[in-house]
């Protein structure tokens, strides 16, 4: 029993720092959105970096709290079709076990609502991008050769020189 105890400890530990990890990431989602909004790209390299590594962190977080799922799961001799962490608290059956049960939920929800968030930001970058790109063509175009000649045959590009346009054909 007292086995069982510091397993859902560790668990605890483990979920808990889950919890502080997707709250970095929601306050990184949020930056990212400021930045995207007030068009401070240069700052992206930096909020693009810590977001790399709160999902490294998130990531060996989450292979932590698998890795004491299968432990537990031995322990508890549970078939490996079973294992999940759900199923392993819903076993448990012990007031520890509930409320990590509702930790988890709640990380869960957490996790749909970052997702929905980055989701947001990705259309705000997709718009950025598409402007921007509108933009340089325009630039691009407006910068163009015109193919245009003096009354001296001279080409010119642009300005009042330019009086006749050049013939095809």
């Amino acid at each position: 029993m007292q086995d069982i105890v510091t397993s859902l400890q560790q668990l605890d530990h483990i979920l808990r720092r889950e919890e502080a990890q997707c709250d970095a990431l929601a306050d990184n989602i949020q930056r990212e959105r400021q930045v995207l909004r007030t068009l401070r790209l240069a700052d992206m390299a930096e909020v693009n970096r810590q977001r790399a590594g709160l999902l490294d962190e998130l990531a060996l977080l989450e292979t932590e709290r698998t890795a004491w799922v299968v432990r537990l799961a031995d322990r508890l001799s549970l078939a490996p079709a079973a294992i999940s962490l759900s199923v392993i608290l819903e076993r448990l059956e012990s007031t520890d076990a509930q409320r990590l049960e509702m930790l988890y939920a709640g990380m869960a929800g957490k996790i749909r609502a970052l997702r929905h968030e980055i989701t947001i930001n990705a259309g705000i970058l997709n718009s950025l991008q598409v402007f921007i790109r509108k933009g340089l063509n325009v630039v691009r175009q407006a910068t163009a050769p015109l193919g245009l000649y003096s009354e001296s045959g001279a080409p010119r590009e642009c300005g009042t020189d330019a009086l006749m346009f050049r013939q095809k054909g």
